[in-house]
């Protein structure tokens, strides 16, 4: 956590009404010294660490239990001391190695606590830890409300890692630590953040997904594959990092895994159309037609209206159709039964174009101003030989992408009936009607304007 030293300068007005009791040996002197003039005399407290560090870096493994728990336990002290002392003045610290001394505080405060079998210093020590942790969090809070990523990080991190010192995983201080560190680019440092968070099973759909984003962006593919797998074969149940697997996988281009892991969403959310037909997506790059075809058959059966499965329905017959055709014209004339085999295959095109057609135009009555719809249809409509249908449709696509001059203002199909209103005011009459469901209305403006609407949309518009 490399930039950790941001976070602690912030922190400086905050140091001074914290204290350390009771005697010491000469590093803990130097060290109460230390917090004694950090509010009043900085130079001198720079000065006081300085002593304090060269003094604990000399003394020994101690043998006794009371004494090495000291040791360790001023161990973190100090060297926490001296990046507060590095962040107020680095000129002080030529070839300060930050990120040696950061890893040092911590495995030395809960090393301490470890082996204080009497428990002498552990209030001391968590004293300490919940004071920093508390000041940390805040901080990080408010740095991230401020959207200011990188003193965040530090804060938030800084927190969470206080707070292994205590015995509690904060998992929030993780969750949102990390998100600060994507912000940074700080990817090592999300990585380890996400990872903590997966562990604790917190918000664990998206930990993963983040973890997948900071690996990535270390080029750790593999390994981020293997975080994914370990964590879905951890939670098998939890549908939120099932769909992130998913988004992974079709990241990555591996059908195949994203398709196991889609059939195991769906089982866990039958009746979610997005799954459903995400995995008709997946079925047809994996050449698996039936299942595809029987995917969007389904997000249909539950959800009429989707457009998209609509839209991929028409054009899965359209591939179909075209596909029949080819093969057609791949047989040998020359084949006793080649007329036969011609015939039924072309009949096949042609129903399998008839099919695209029937869908294309359903999703073109929900979506009537979608070029790519309107495109797909105009080709089935060439390929069934549907000749007028084919002409109106490309005189929409025009009409779609340039709008129709009416009174000066340009009216678009795909429209709200709102803003045709408000361009060209109240029409003269209109005619509504109500089938199935569905809301027509016939808007007659002067000199024979038609404006047709469909459910509050734009559908057609005649002069």
């Amino acid at each position: 956590m490399k930039q950790i030293v941001l976070i602690l300068s912030l922190v400086l007005i905050s140091a001074a009404g914290f204290g350390q009791t009771g005697k010491t040996v000469n590093a803990a002197l130097a060290y109460n010294d230390f917090e004694a003039n950090l509010a009043k005399d900085q130079e001198q407290a720079i000065k006081d660490i300085k002593d304090a560090k060269e003094i604990i870096d000399r003394v020994p493994v101690q043998e006794s239990s009371k004494e090495e728990a000291k040791r360790l336990m001023y161990v973190g002290k100090i060297n926490f001391g001296v990046l507060i002392a590095y962040g107020m003045d680095s000129t002080m610290f030529a070839g300060l190695d930050v990120e040696k001394i950061t890893e040092a505080i911590f495995p030395a405060l809960i090393k301490s606590k470890e082996v204080d079998v009497k428990e002498r210093y552990t209030d001391q020590v968590d004293e300490f830890a919940n004071y920093w942790r508390a000041m940390m969090a805040n901080q990080g809070i408010t740095a991230y409300g401020e959207q200011k990523y990188e003193m965040a990080m530090a804060g938030l991190l800084g927190a969470a890692k206080f707070g292994e010192v205590v015995g509690v995983k904060d998992s929030m201080y993780y969750f949102f630590g990390g998100q600060a560190a994507l912000m940074e680019e700080e990817h090592e440092a999300a990585e380890k953040a996400f990872k903590e968070c997966i562990a604790l099973n917190y918000n664990t759909g998206e930990s993963v997904g983040f973890l997948s984003e900071a690996m990535k962006a270390q080029g750790k593919m593999a390994e981020a594959e293997k975080e994914l797998a370990d964590a879905v074969a951890k939670y098998p149940d939890n549908l939120d990092l099932l769909i992130r697997s998913i988004n992974f996988y079709i990241d990555q281009g591996k059908n195949e895994e994203a398709g196991k892991a889609l059939s195991a969403a769906i089982k866990l959310a039958p009746d979610n159309t997005a799954l459903l037909y995400t995995s008709g997506i997946i079925y047809e790059k994996m050449g698996r037609m039936e299942d595809a075809e029987a995917a969007y058959n389904k997000t249909l059966a539950l959800e009429p209206d989707h457009t998209n499965a609509k839209y991929s329905l028409g054009v899965f017959f359209f591939n179909k159709g075209a596909d029949a055709n080819n093969e057609a014209n791949t047989f040998d004339f020359n084949d006793p039964k080649y007329n036969e085999m011609y015939d039924a295959k072309i009949a096949e095109s042609k129903e399998s174009f008839k099919k695209a057609v029937s869908f294309l135009e359903n999703a073109e009555k929900e979506e009537p101003c979608d070029i790519q719809i309107l495109e797909a249809l105009k080709s089935a409509y060439g390929k069934a030989g549907m000749v007028d249908e084919f002409k109106a449709t490309k005189a929409k696509i025009a009409e779609c992408e340039n709008g129709t001059e009416i009174n000066g203002k340009s009216i678009r199909i795909g429209m709200t009936e709102s803003n045709v209103i408000s361009l060209l005011g109240e029409p003269e009459s209109d005619n509504e009607t109500i089938v199935e469901g569905s809301k027509s209305k016939q808007m007659v403006y002067s000199n024979n304007v038609y404006i047709y609407i469909v459910n509050g949309v734009v559908s057609a518009i005649q002069k």
